[in-house]
């Protein structure tokens, strides 16, 4: 077999290339901290690798997404505690201006300030995020939640919800639409209102309300006088000749109760309302008791204000006003109530959401250590095999400036 002078230099230029292109391929890895340059390196460490690198990008998103959460709930939680105190004050306000010692004047200035508190309401109703989107806005995060109409303050939200994901599994709420927070609370003591007649002349206060079972219907409590005594009775619409309940003697401060047990009770159920009146009702005074609907908490600090800046003139008056604060505390409990089972429900998923950032980081580092596992270099071993292929390399360099020198032509 006859070999030529070319094939002998391409047979060492193909050696120093080969030599050189590993070389080359470890000075890379060095370089890169990497094993897994490219596909063909690896091809089953290179799917795992890309595979565990998919699941690192999710999980870190679901970080980010926790992370926004977490901020917006403790921007609502805030929000909230702010709108709870600003409640709580009202309350002392309602408290302080029920006294008999106040006069017409220093009931104006408590209700000024009640005012203010709405204003300050208002603008807390309307916060925003660090995003400058509305808190209490739902998914239409971008549109002013509550605005100022002729009637009153008006929701101009949605009532949904936005959710986040923060797991493969797991969605949790983004916050609480201001209609839930703000709009629907149910008013007096959850079920039932009094409410007196405006034409009343006596001093009658209802003091204290209590209900249990199926509603029945809203009632009217009518008060009379008969041989020199105050009596009270609960007339039927359908057979004025039979009251629902009496006509019973009254005196001040004595609880009524009107109970039914089913099947008599109009809607099939039990039944049990009770209620305090003090004071002395008048002849032909008379309360409704009518069923509690959904009432915003603007429209209570309103009410106040406006019942505290009626003018008092006499027992009668003062009587109106008791009832109009005591229907106001009532109201004022109900959202306190509606605050709190806000403010426990943001804190819980807050605690939700910390739980999960926990998981996922865990997450991030067991799915981070394997994937260095495949990919990752092994420095000892490559740095022996950078310095065993560089000698490789300049031997093959020196053997061929060797090789050149054999050509016949040197010798002629």
């Amino acid at each position: 077999m006859r070999i030529s002078t070319t094939q002998i230099f391409q047979s060492g230029i193909d050696s120093l290339q080969r030599n050189q292109q590993e070389l080359n391929r470890t000075q890379l890895q060095l370089s890169t901290g990497k094993r897994i340059l490219s596909p063909s390196d690896d091809p089953a460490g290179a799917v795992q690798a890309l595979q565990f690198r998919t699941g690192i990008e999710k999980i870190e998103q679901y970080q980010r997404n926790g992370t926004m959460l977490e901020q917006r709930l403790r921007s609502s939680e805030t929000v909230v505690a702010s709108v709870a105190d600003g409640l709580q004050r009202v309350r002392e306000l309602a408290l302080q201006g029920n006294n008999a010692t106040q006069t017409n004047e220093t009931r104006g200035f408590i209700a000024g300030e009640i005012r203010q508190t709405l204003d300050e309401l208002f603008q807390l109703a309307n916060s925003r995020d660090a995003n400058g989107e509305y808190i209490f806005a739902g998914n239409d995060s971008l549109t002013q939640p509550f605005v100022n109409t002729a009637d009153g303050v008006a929701f101009a939200g949605d009532a949904a919800q936005r959710s986040l994901q923060v797991s493969s599994v797991r969605q949790i709420q983004a916050g609480d639409s201001g209609e839930r927070v703000f709009m629907d609370i149910p008013n007096g003591n959850g079920s039932f209102v009094m409410l007196d007649d405006p034409n009343n002349t006596g001093t009658g206060v209802v003091s204290s309300t209590a209900f249990s079972g199926a509603w029945p219907g809203d009632l009217t409590v009518e008060f009379s006088e008969a041989n020199g005594q105050l009596e009270y009775q609960i007339p039927n619409p359908e057979d004025p000749a039979t009251p629902l309940l009496g006509p019973e003697s009254f005196q001040s401060g004595q609880s009524i109760v009107y109970a039914r047990e089913a099947p008599e009770a109009p809607e099939g159920g039990d039944f049990s309302i009770q209620f305090t009146i003090e004071g002395s009702p008048a002849d032909g005074d008379s309360f409704r008791v009518v069923q509690a609907e959904g009432q915003d908490l603007f429209s209570t600090y309103s009410q106040l204000a406006d019942a505290l800046e009626q003018p008092v003139s006499g027992v009668s008056d003062q009587a109106r006003l008791n009832n109009a604060v005591n229907r106001a505390l009532g109201d004022l409990d109900q959202a306190l109530g509606n605050l709190l089972d806000v403010r426990a429900s943001l804190g819980s998923r807050l605690q939700a959401v910390e739980n999960q950032n926990r998981i996922n980081e865990d997450q991030l580092l067991q799915l981070n250590s394997t994937l260095s596992e495949i990919e990752d270099l092994d420095y000892a071993e490559a740095i022996s095999r950078f310095n065993l292929q560089q000698t490789a390399l300049q031997a093959a360099q020196q053997t061929y400036v060797q090789i050149q020198r054999l050509s016949l032509f040197n010798f002629l």
